[in-house]
C-alpha cells in the first residue's frame, strides 16, 4: 500500500459516500452564499444608481456656507 485509508479528520474513507470536494466549490451549493451574493450586488447597484448615494436632486442649486 503507498497511501492511508484515512482523511486528514481521522474517519475512513471507505464509507462510500463520494469526496465532497473543496470549500470554494461547495459554497456554491450553499444558500446563504447566494443570499449574500443577491444582498452585495443589490447594494452595489443602490450605491452606484444613487450617485454616491446622494439624494438630493441634481437640478437643484445648493446652498453654500457665507
Amino acid at each position: 500500500m503507498t497511501g492511508s485509508k484515512h482523511n486528514r479528520e481521522g474517519n475512513s474513507s471507505d464509507s462510500g459516500e463520494p469526496d465532497p470536494g473543496p470549500y470554494w466549490r461547495r459554497m456554491h451549493r450553499d444558500w446563504r452564499f447566494w443570499a449574500g451574493a443577491v444582498l452585495m450586488i443589490t447594494a452595489i447597484a443602490i450605491y452606484v444608481l444613487s450617485g454616491d448615494l446622494v439624494w438630493i436632486p441634481r437640478g437643484l442649486p445648493r446652498h453654500s456656507l457665507p
